[in-house]
């Protein structure tokens, strides 16, 4: 029997992208939804091994959805699809029970993280480690964001810089940008 994938996306074209994206890299069983609610009410009975949850959804966001899931079906991974990526998407999703969260420019990343997902030793694995499992995916470049005290000014970062950028290069360090 193919493992099956739930995809929970409003937007009809993605869904059919995604299919034919996923039936390409796999022999998978693909299941559709149009939102959160109702992936929280078919993963039960569909049962699959892997939902794919877009964040922004009408009904029911994807974050609200897998909060749900995560209760109903601890056991089967969840992964974020979705245009608004950032680290604290990234964080909040995982704090749900999203063990990844793809962002949907990157559509080669996700056939991988799929493939990663529903690999026999991953789910034995990230259920005996903890509930929640970061994935190595690159992280879109972005300048880092210096801390800032109550009076405004900003605090040095203790980080040192990337060995592949100057000092110049780092905003926050004084020099002209």
């Amino acid at each position: 029997m193919p493992q099956r994938i739930l995809i929970a996306e409003d937007n009809r074209a993605v869904r059919n992208a995604l299919r034919t994206l996923l039936e390409g890299a796999g022999s998978w069983e693909i299941l559709e939804v149009e939102n959160g609610q109702q992936a929280i009410a078919k993963a039960p009975e569909l049962k699959p091994n892997l939902i794919i949850l877009d964040l922004v959804m009408p009904v029911m966001d994807g974050l609200s959805a897998a909060r749900q899931i995560s209760k109903l079906l601890p056991d089967t991974p969840m992964l974020m699809y979705t245009m608004h990526w950032s680290p604290q998407v990234e964080v909040e999703a995982q704090k749900v029970g999203v063990r990844s969260v793809v962002a949907k420019s990157d559509s080669r990343l996700l056939v991988s993280t799929v493939q990663q997902l529903l690999a026999p030793e991953s789910s034995s694995s990230q259920a005996a480690t903890s509930a929640t499992v970061t994935l190595d995916i690159p992280i879109p470049y972005a300048a880092p964001i210096p801390p800032v005290l109550e009076n405004g000014s900003a605090v040095p970062s203790d980080k040192p810089a990337d060995s592949s950028e100057s000092a110049a290069d780092v905003p926050g360090n004084g020099a002209p940008n």
